[in-house]
């Protein structure tokens, strides 16, 4: 079967726009894209346990906290978090810096999910 121009172009726009939709509705679908902490502009960070913080930005929209898990150990005892993004929003793989004491601890996100609290979670300090 032989193809013309106008075939192929047919089939390579709907094959585009088949790949659009597949990637806009895994986006749609990613809870943790709902709430993007966008790095660049405040925030706050603590730590939930041992590899778990809370994370909400501090300025603009108001949008709900995420639970980010981290590669990182011993978060319970860091006073201080710094994320940073590669693109706007955070995302695994993404690095993290937690301090404690005089000790700085890097490692990376490995999931995002809406915050919700969990038995274990340290309670906020006030």
């Amino acid at each position: 079967m032989d193809m013309t121009r106008t075939d192929i172009a047919l089939l390579m726009t709907l094959a585009t726009i088949a790949l659009i939709a597949a990637f806009a509705g895994n986006a749609a679908a990613d809870p943790a894209k709902t709430s993007c902490i966008d790095t660049k502009v405040s925030y706050v960070a603590r730590a939930l346990n041992s590899h778990d913080i809370w994370v909400q930005n501090f300025l603009g929209a108001k949008k709900p906290p995420v639970r980010v898990t981290t590669s990182c150990h011993y978060l319970q005892s860091s006073y201080a978090f710094s994320l940073s993004a590669q693109f706007t929003c955070l995302d695994r793989g993404d690095p993290v810096a937690a301090t404690a004491g005089g000790e700085r601890q890097t490692c990376v996100v490995t999931k995002l999910q809406p915050y919700a609290a969990q038995d274990g979670d340290l309670a906020e300090k006030k």
